[in-house]
């Protein structure tokens, strides 16, 4: 299928959002009965770590589901969200997933990271039901013909992106930090590819547990490992990149008290972008507003920012906080599922629902731009935005500094 213009896929997402609520509007007099009430799952991390994507990705489905029911009104069937706390740990998203399943889910929506999508890949692999992540991107994961579907990219376009950013800056030796699961495992070693690829020198790296609580250790391995980079290259040229959680609060404020941490540039992965607790720590935000910071997230087209920015609003009255990008690709996947069983005979088999989820997506245009999948069921086409904490009125707030465009290699500020 030839890719759409960006000018035609600005246009076929504001018709896809205000055609479908529109035509919701006009059948105000709906016919016959419900032949089906169909429960979405959603499994998100509504009280743990990454909280902030899971509170806002339960109310995108919420209200999705709530215009998806509009409408469809008259047409025999209703759609439910049903939402599940993982508190973002692998073991809760399986518990999670069976229970939905047991109560009659066949399409859930999350989990937001790749170690829980891996958990509960062999439970999908031999149960009928199909998941969808807005978020996961662990390239380990990008498997044909299972029916486990990404709303986002595999992380090797996000790795180029990131060192497209580093490179311009004028970074040539890059001391890599990582949360050890497989999304962030996963963002590193891309990130590290695509910045070797450049020319650019990596140094060994500091990996630290997904259970860890205190960071003095990696803290002082960081700047181990920064002290001997600045033994060869100017402060200038030197960064640090970390792939991570909520985590990064309690490392920026270990590492403010070092000050060679300081004076070199610090990059960051989609995990981190737009972080809530970052910002509501003092010391982070003191920290981040020093070393840049910019963080790389799946982005929007700002072209289309009519489309997303109503949804947006309402998910950000709804939820109390801002969406990213990731959130709003639960709004649409949400979307897609309601399209996939409105095309669907009562009953549908999960691998026939499967298929038409495939088709409904490769021609929607939502929030999210093109939803269309590749192969491996992963988001075919992604851009990438930078997100920065910045001053904000009498505080600080993340900020888009820069973008990415995957097709042309094209970096903007």
């Amino acid at each position: 299928m030839v890719r759409p213009s960006r000018a035609r896929r600005t246009g076929a997402a504001a018709m896809l959002a205000f055609a479908l609520l529109g035509a919701a509007g006009c059948q105000d007099d709906p016919v016959g009965s419900n032949r089906d009430e169909i429960t979405i799952g959603g499994i998100f991390s509504l009280t743990g770590n990454w909280a902030s994507l899971g509170v806002t990705s339960k109310a995108a489905m919420e209200l999705a589901v709530e215009d998806a029911n509009r409408y469809a009104a008259g047409q025999g069937i209703t759609f439910r969200a049903d939402v599940r706390d993982t508190k973002l740990e692998p073991e809760r998203a399986l518990a999670a997933l069976d229970s939905l399943r047991a109560a009659g889910a066949q399409i859930v929506i999350g989990p937001q990271s790749s170690a829980e999508l891996a958990a509960i890949k062999p439970y999908v692999d031999g149960n009928d039901v199909i998941v969808v992540s807005q978020s996961s991107t662990a390239g380990s994961l990008a498997v044909s013909g299972d029916r486990i579907f990404r709303f986002t990219a595999a992380d090797s376009l996000e790795g180029v992106a990131s060192a497209a950013l580093m490179w311009s800056d004028g970074i040539r030796t890059v001391i890599p930090v990582w949360r050890g699961d497989a999304g962030n495992q996963g963002l590193h070693t891309s990130t590290r590819a695509a910045f070797a690829a450049r020319g650019g020198t990596v140094s060994a790296g500091v990996g630290y547990s997904a259970t860890a609580t205190s960071f003095t250790t990696t803290v002082a391995d960081i700047a181990t490992q920064v002290r001997a980079a600045l033994a060869t290259r100017p402060a200038a040229e030197v960064g640090v990149y970390l792939a991570g959680f909520d985590e990064i609060a309690a490392i920026f404020a270990a590492a403010a008290a070092d000050p060679v941490l300081a004076s070199v540039r610090w990059y960051g992965a989609d995990g981190i972008a737009q972080s809530g607790a970052l910002t509501a720590s003092a010391a982070a935000v003191a920290f981040a507003e020093t070393v840049g910071f910019p963080s790389a997230l799946f982005g929007l087209d700002f072209a289309a920012r009519d489309t997303w920015q109503p949804v947006a609003t309402r998910i950000q009255q709804r939820a109390g906080a801002a969406p990213d990008a990731f959130a709003l690709a639960v709004y649409d996947a949400t979307w897609v599922a309601a399209l996939a069983y409105l095309a669907s005979p009562s009953g549908v088999d999960v691998d026939s629902l499967a298929s038409r989820f495939v088709q409904a997506a490769s021609v929607y245009h939502g929030t999210t731009g093109w939803a269309a999948l590749n192969a491996a069921g992963d988001r075919q086409y992604a851009d990438f935005d930078f997100w920065a904490v910045r001053p904000s009125g009498t505080g600080h707030a993340w900020t888009r500094v820069a973008g990415y465009e995957t097709r042309s290699g094209t970096l903007s500020r």
